[in-house]
């Protein structure tokens, strides 16, 4: 191994390559935790073990030559005290990194410090995962998407690279259509058998959620229990879509103003927002303008936008707390005031509203196994689009019915759900649920996406899930989820910014 280590990654994972060309079982291979398995500060350092497990790109023809061998990166933490059943982490996206997401976000949480110190740790990322450390073998890069109006045109676009981007990846013996999610579920059962465990506890976060439920259908010996926060289950088929986004939104506006009724400063504050809302909900053909300063433009403007648009656009961005705990002073602001006094509803604004010289900047890179992942998961193909055009310039049919198909298990199962998330509604939990013989439901009705990493939720999501995992097959703590109530901002009498003559 000292003499691969010299030999340089690149090197290393062609030789792990020809090693399961010739036949050899999945194992782990050991690597020093360089920069290449992102960050590592100086409590997890000391515990870490990186590597990799080298897996068939299809599993159909482990040993086609013509097709470049799956090299996945490993990194598990295990302290001097870790004991119990190993958890794996599997996150979201779907496309995201595991690996970092547990580095830079769950090791930050209650119950992420609780895993270092108590039980081994285990994280890799799915295959085809793209980053900026290239840790993933083949790495499947990524695709920029430009939003432009009309939005045909930027489907256009998109299409048209990815339709040259499968091509190259052809060319290098890579398939997208063997990055699927279900063709991603059965290197969990390798990574975990190379570690030389038997069974694991399964963590899922978003998107993840889905690959553990998957995981548990294939593999049930293997897992012990599952924690699934933020339940995206496999018959969930509308999740991401702008129409059940849209709705998610719109329903979290509703328990905000309700939220607000019940807290007696709120109510004393914005006993208008209710009014302010209907105004909003009754105007569906964009009459509303408002005046602005818009911060990414540096100018005034008055812009047009549907108030039906400007509520599903706040209850979006609700997720994140620092906006959930603004939204009655924005929504009260948007339906009443000509001029516009803070620079968050000016961007609500502009969010909202259909002007190309608001949005002709918008865009994101997306990882390509993003979009692999939800033409494989999708029979309608993936939110883009919103049909298949992007998944046949890729090559990507739906999987089948597998992909789709509602999980039966009597696997105990946490599922958490929180009432301000649009990306994964908690009624797609609702759903799961009642599959699940041996399952507990957990609800945080004041939160934003995956309430284990959310400042005002974290410590209780830790003590809920710490208590599942000692007595999984009891009802867990859940005493502090009525104590998690975020306060809203009060109401301020700022003068409106003044419009240069």
């Amino acid at each position: 191994m000292k003499r691969l280590v010299q030999l340089g990654t690149s090197a290393v994972l062609t030789v792990l390559a020809w090693s399961f060309a010739l036949g050899q079982e999945p194992k782990f291979a050991p690597l020093p935790c360089s920069a290449m398995f992102g960050k590592f500060d100086t409590q997890s350092r000391p515990i870490a073990h990186c590597g990799t497990v080298s897996v068939p790109q299809d599993r159909s023809a482990p040993k086609a030559p013509e097709l470049e061998t799956v090299v996945l990166p490993v990194v598990t933490y295990r302290g001097p005290t870790a004991t119990g059943t190993p958890v794996l982490f599997l996150d979201g996206g779907p496309g995201e990194s595991a690996i970092a997401a547990a580095q830079q976000a769950l090791f930050q949480t209650p119950f992420g410090q609780l895993l270092l110190r108590g039980r081994t740790f285990i994280t890799f990322d799915r295959r085809g995962i793209w980053t900026d450390e290239h840790r993933s073998s083949p790495d499947l890069g990524f695709a920029d998407y430009q939003e432009q109006l009309p939005r045909g045109t930027a489907i256009s676009l998109l299409r048209d690279t990815a339709t040259r981007v499968a091509k190259s990846l052809r060319v290098r013996g890579v398939q997208p259509r063997n990055f699927t999610t279900l063709a991603a579920v059965d290197d969990i059962a390798d990574v975990v058998h190379a570690l030389g465990y038997k069974r694991v506890v399964v963590f899922g976060a978003s998107y993840g959620t889905r690959e553990a439920l998957l995981f548990v259908r294939r593999h049930p010996e293997m897992v012990e229990s599952m924690v699934l926060d933020g339940v995206a289950p496999p018959e969930a088929t509308t999740l991401l879509d702008s129409a059940t986004i849209v709705n998610a939104g719109r329903a979290t506006v509703s328990r905000i103003v309700d939220d607000c009724r019940k807290d007696e400063a709120c109510n004393i504050d914005f006993a208008d927002l209710q009014a302010a809302v209907d105004r909003l909900s009754a105007d569906t053909s964009g009459a509303f303008r408002r005046t602005a300063k818009f911060p990414d433009t540096a100018g005034w403007r008055t812009v047009g936008a549907r108030g039906a648009a400007i509520l599903s656009v706040v209850g979006i961005a609700s997720t994140r707390e620092a906006i959930r705990a603004e939204a009655p002073r924005v929504l009260v602001e948007l339906a009443s005031q000509d001029t516009l006094r803070s620079t968050l509803a000016a961007r609500v604004l502009a969010a909202a509203a259909d002007d190309p010289a608001l949005t002709h900047a918008s865009g994101q890179r997306v990882p390509l196994v993003r979009y692999i992942a939800l033409c494989g998961d999708r029979p309608q193909g993936e939110p883009f689009a919103g049909d298949r055009r992007v998944c046949d310039a890729l090559g990507v049919p739906f999987s089948g019915p597998e992909a789709t198909t509602r999980v039966v298990t009597d696997v105990p199962a946490l599922l958490i759900s929180s009432g301000y998330d649009s990306q994964t509604p908690s009624h797609f939990a609702d759903e799961a649920f009642g599959a699940l013989s041996h399952g507990q439901r957990v609800v945080f009705p004041m939160v934003g996406h995956i309430a284990t990493v959310r400042p005002l939720s974290m410590a209780c999501a830790a003590v809920v899930i710490e208590s599942f995992l000692a007595q999984p097959n009891h009802a867990p703590a859940t005493e502090c989820v009525s104590g998690v109530l975020p306060a809203f901002s009060p109401r301020l009498s700022t003068p409106a910014p003044t419009k240069p003559r």
